[in-house]
């Protein structure tokens, strides 16, 4: 992570990836503030530009055009991502509550979470609805109402409730889109008597003239107060059919905001001083949709003064850290806003004065591109692979390879004992012991540094793979003992980095019925955590890597590309759907897995961690006397994997574990680079008897591992052969 050199004494944390927060962090990236760590919390890991969406609906932008990554935004700029959602904010604990995990503490707090529209009608009644929020899944719900539309094909009434800017727009931009259907009729509802009725007459004239060219009809004095399913119904007691019904009402407030007992404006929004500092906090800045401020009440939800409010909020975090004077935000009496009609042209309003044309939208195109430029080329800037020395990996990235271990092992000429019926002699991941009446103690450690901005999520994984070395041998785990190292900070910033990392541990542990029986912890440069796992197993029905079998068939039951696709988080190269299949896939366990194996009798197994699957494999055949045929067609991998190798992403382990390629024989004279990267929570290698694999790849799968997989082949090696690897491409 990014970070100032001074240790780290307070916590600012932004709550919401809107246009204010999203400001602050690129002003972030390019001067943080000594002494602090900036964390971000969003429930979303792509946030769209509100005012290019829709451009978007209408295909006058493709969806990358409109999306800022928060994650890689975030990496670039040395901002922690929390990617969970807020539930409540506690100003007098100063704690963020969070969905699912424990609360977030801060010293200063940014609240910039937006809006939704007002809906009149039961949430049961929403079916045939398209809620303009959350901006982010809004093109995928217009798509699966394209779709109804045309399986339908009897006439069909798209009405639009709300006739200010959004409405106008979005109607426009759905008329485009759903174009191509002849059954389709357009109506927008205007609670008054012209649409856009906030604006200068001007502009609401052009907008009326726009809707009647393209037919799209306007019902004046049309005020929502109820409906269901297919009627809404008018305060007038006029029933207006519908079967697809756009919500383009006025802002309402997020549920977040009551449950955090704020104090609010009669309508529910946040009230702030024109510093943004809220009048229930000082401690607490709040921006965009989301707030009004005393001096301005009426001002409108408008994006534009998001943005403007933006650099405004990132100077009084700044002052309120350094003790200064904060300064008032002073909302423009004339602002421009830009309107795009999806026909080619858009619509101007300044003041009184409105125009429009392709100039306009030219115009428009222009700004709203500059404005994602600024976030785009923070993060796709291709220049931004550090020397491999300065930004080493952690998780079992940050292991040391296989040879210097082994070196180092054969060095130590540690004595045999009959008590340790497995461990360092027989290259096993984890130290079994006899113990009386035929069972044994199996123990394992595992320890490494950061690889996740997030340390919640971090500890629960750090667990998962402390554990998996325990299922790879077909072990119960009992108990576990920490070791942390946490870096140089205050010390309410160390206690919440332990006590974020350690409930995430924690929650592993009590999933898998382990207890954390106690730890030791310590300061470091770096964040560091690691975990010693005792369980227990019968002798007799330990999982071996000695164990392969001439005829085996090998089943991995996990994708491969953990290493480098974290790697790309770290450099901020990491697509946000790659990102969350990849944390996904980490925090599924082995345990469910080592059962279904065991079931059918396996015996040989281990787990794929920071060897990387050819390095296990080949420990695996090398303790077995055997040679594997892998189909490298079969082998599965996380989506982004390919890409990020084809960037030059490497995990820093991955030239260590390379070494190994002398034992692999490729028709093709290439190896393909995944074989030899580290996985963090890996998942299983088996060798699994031929006759059973079809029966293993069906239970695996119906235990939840959708990507396992039979990879290849085991035989015994012939006289004179050594233990190794032979790949097949076609």
């Amino acid at each position: 992570m990014k970070s100032p050199n001074a240790p780290i004494e307070r916590t600012i944390v932004l709550l919401g990836a809107g246009n204010a927060n999203l400001q602050v962090i690129r002003w972030w990236a390019m001067d943080p503030i000594s002494g602090t760590e900036l964390l971000l919390i969003s429930d979303t890991l792509m946030m769209p530009y509100s005012g290019m969406l829709p451009g978007c609906l209408a295909g006058l932008y493709r969806i990358d055009d409109v999306m800022i990554d928060v994650g890689r935004l975030c990496a670039k700029a040395g901002v922690r991502l929390i990617h969970a959602r807020a539930t409540k904010v506690n100003t007098v604990a100063k704690v963020v509550e969070l969905e699912g995990r424990p609360p977030l503490r801060y010293d200063l707090l940014a609240v910039n979470i937006g809006s939704q529209p007002h809906v009149p009608i039961e949430p049961g009644a929403r079916a045939h609805s398209l809620l303009l929020k959350p901006l982010h899944t809004l093109t995928t719900r217009a798509d699966a109402l394209d779709d109804r539309i045309a399986q339908s094909g009897q006439p069909s009434r798209l009405v639009c409730v709300g006739g200010g800017a959004s409405g106008f727009e979005i109607t426009m931009a759905l008329r485009k889109r759903y174009g191509h259907h002849a059954n389709l009729s357009y109506e927008i509802l205007v609670s008054g008597d012209r649409v856009l009725s906030g604006a200068a007459p001007g502009v609401s004239d052009l907008c009326a003239q726009i809707l009647a060219e393209q037919g799209i009809a306007v019902r004046h004095g049309a005020r929502v107060s109820g409906g269901d399913g297919r009627v809404l119904q008018l305060e007038s007691g006029q029933a207006v059919p519908y079967d697809i019904c756009v919500w383009a009402t006025p802002a309402a407030p997020l549920e977040l905001i009551q449950a955090s007992g704020f104090e609010t404006t009669t309508r529910g929004f946040i009230r702030a001083h024109d510093t943004l500092q809220t009048l229930s906090d000082p401690n607490v800045f709040a921006a965009g949709d989301c707030v009004t401020l005393e001096s301005s009440p009426d001002l409108p939800k408008a994006g534009v003064f998001s943005v403007r409010e933006g650099p405004v909020l990132w100077d009084n975090l700044k002052a309120a850290v350094s003790g200064d004077e904060l300064r008032p935000y002073r909302p423009q009496k004339l602002y421009l806003f830009l309107l795009n009609a999806s026909d080619g042209t858009a619509v101007m309003s300044y003041g009184s004065a409105a125009g429009r044309g392709k100039w306009v939208l030219a115009w428009k195109n222009f700004i709203d591109r500059k404005w994602m430029r600024q976030f785009h080329d923070l993060y796709l800037d291709p220049d931004d692979d550090p020397d491999a020395d300065s930004m080493r990996c952690g998780g079992c990235g940050a292991k040391l390879g296989h040879e210097i271990l082994y070196r180092v092992l054969k060095r130590l000429e540690i004595p045999a004992h009959p008590s340790i019926l497995a461990g360092v002699s027989t290259g096993e991941d984890a130290a079994v012991q006899r113990l009386p009446e035929g069972r044994v103690a199996v123990q394992t450690v595992d320890f490494f540094r950061e690889f996740l901005a997030d340390p919640y999520l971090f500890g629960r994984i750090a667990a998962l793979n402390a554990l998996s070395d325990v299922y790879a041998m077909h072990a119960t785990p009992l108990s576990a003992l920490a070791t942390v190292t946490i870096p140089y900070a205050g010390s309410r910033v160390r206690e919440e980095q332990l006590y974020q990392s350690l409930s995430g541990a924690v929650e592993t542990f009590r999933q898998h019925d382990v207890v954390l029986a106690g730890g030791h912890s310590s300061e470091s440069v770096d964040f560091q955590l690691g975990f010693t796992v005792t369980g227990h197993a019968d002798e007799t029905t330990l999982f071996r890597k000695s164990a392969l079998k001439d005829g085996d068939n090998l089943i991995v039951t996990k994708p491969l590309g953990t290493g480098a696709l974290m790697r790309a988080v770290t450099l901020g190269q990491c697509a946000a759907e790659w990102y969350r299949a990849v944390v996904e896939g980490m925090l599924v366990s082995n345990r469910d897995a080592a059962s279904v194996l065991a079931e059918l009798g396996v015996a040989a197994c281990t787990d794929v961690t920071g060897f990387g699957l050819a390095g296990h494999l080949v420990e695996m055949l090398t303790a077995s006397s055997c040679r594997a045929t892998l189909q490298i067609s079969s082998i599965p991998l996380y989506d982004g994997l390919v890409q990020v190798l084809a960037r030059g992403v490497r995990s820093t382990l991955h030239d260590d574990n390379a070494t190994i390629a002398a034992r692999i024989l490729s028709p093709a004279g290439q190896i393909p680079a995944w074989l030899f990267d580290p996985q963090t929570s890996g998942g299983l290698l088996a060798g699994v008897p031929a006759t059973r694999a079809d029966e293993a790849l069906e239970a695996l799968s119906a235990s939840g591992y959708a990507h396992a997989a039979c990879i290849g082949t085991v035989e015994a090696c012939k006289a004179g052969e050594s233990p190794g690897l032979r790949l097949r491409v076609e």
